[in-house]
C-alpha cells in the first residue's frame, strides 16, 4: 500500500508543479517598437507561494472551459476508489494473519466447535468464510468441500477486483476528455483568428492554443497516477488471491484428506 501512497503524493506534486511551468511569458516584442524586437527581460524568479499556486490553477480551471468539469469528476472519483481500495484491500479482509494456524491448532485438538466459534469472529474475511463452511459441511466429501471453497474464494477476490476496475476506467477517459477539450479549444482559436481577419498578431494565436493544451495536459496528470494505481491494486489483489488459495487449500487437505485408517479429528465428528 506504500506504493499507492507514493502515488498519490506524487499526483499531488504534479498538480502543484504544472502553474509553475505554465506561467505566462514576456509578449513578443516587449520592450521594442521596432522591426527589430527587443531582448526579453527575464523574470525574476518567485517564491515559492501556495497562495500563487492556487491562484494560477484557478486560472488555468477556467482557461481549460467546461472539459475541466469533467476532467475534475474523474480525477475525484478516482481518487475516491484509490482510497476506498487502500483501506478494504488489506491482508485482513482476505486471509488474517494467524487465522489458518489457530484453526488448524484447534482442529488438531478435536475441538471443531471451537474451530467455528473462532471462523466466525472472522467471518467477514474471505477465509474465515471458507473454515466456517468447511467446518459446517465436514461430513461431505472433500471434492464438493474443495469446490465449494473455490467458489467462496472467487466470489469474494471477483468482487475486490470489481472496484478496481473503475480505475481503469478513469485512466482511459480522462486523457480522451482532455485531448477532446485540446481540439475544441483549437477550433475556437482559429475561429478566433479568423474573426480578427488577419494572422499579423501571432501572440494571438499562441495564446488560445496554450489554453487549449491546457485540457490535455490535466488530462495526462490524473490519468498517469490513476493507472499506476490500478496495475499496483491488481498485482495486490491477485497477491492476496493466491495466499487465499494457499492457506485454505492446506487447511482443507489436512483436515480431510486422510489415510481410512487414520483416527484424527476430521475422522471422530462425522455426524450422524
Amino acid at each position: 500500500m506504500r506504493y499507492l501512497l507514493m502515488c498519490l503524493v506524487v499526483w499531488a506534486v504534479g498538480l502543484a508543479a504544472l502553474p509553475a511551468a505554465a506561467q505566462p511569458s514576456e509578449p513578443p516584442g516587449a520592450g521594442g517598437t521596432g522591426g527589430t524586437a527587443a531582448p526579453i527581460a527575464q523574470r525574476p524568479s518567485q517564491p515559492f507561494s501556495v497562495e500563487r499556486i492556487v491562484t494560477e490553477l484557478k486560472r488555468q480551471y477556467k482557461a481549460g472551459g467546461a472539459t475541466m468539469h469533467f476532467i475534475l469528476f474523474l480525477s475525484l472519483l478516482g481518487a475516491a476508489f484509490v482510497l476506498e481500495r487502500l483501506f478494504r484491500l488489506r491482508r485482513g479482509s482476505v486471509a488474517p494473519v494467524g487465522l489458518a494456524e489457530r484453526a488448524d491448532s484447534l482442529w488438531q485438538q478435536g475441538q471443531p466447535a471451537q474451530v467455528e466459534a473462532l471462523a466466525r469472529q472472522y467471518e467477514r474475511s474471505a477465509l474465515g468464510k471458507i473454515i466456517l463452511f468447511a467446518v459446517r459441511h465436514r461430513n461431505n466429501p472433500i471434492d464438493r468441500i474443495n469446490a465449494a471453497a473455490s467458489d467462496i474464494a472467487s466470489r469474494e477476490m471477483a468482487r475486490h477486483m470489481l472496484f478496481t476496475y473503475p480505475l481503469a476506467m478513469v485512466a482511459v477517459l480522462a486523457p480522451l476528455l482532455g485531448l477532446f477539450g485540446t481540439v475544441v479549444g483549437m477550433i475556437e482559436s482559429f475561429e478566433t483568428v479568423a474573426v480578427a481577419g488577419t494572422m499579423g498578431d501571432p501572440s494571438l494565436l499562441s495564446s488560445s492554443i496554450s489554453k487549449a493544451l491546457i485540457t490535455t495536459a490535466y488530462g495526462l496528470i490524473v490519468a498517469m497516477p490513476i493507472l499506476f494505481c490500478y496495475h499496483m491494486l491488481k498485482i495486490r489483489t491477485q497477491f492476496l488471491a493466491n495466499q487465499l488459495d494457499e492457506e485454505a487449500s492446506e487447511l482443507i487437505n489436512r483436515w480431510f484428506l486422510r489415510s481410512t485408517d487414520d483416527s484424527g479429528p476430521a475422522r471422530q465428528e462425522v455426524l450422524p
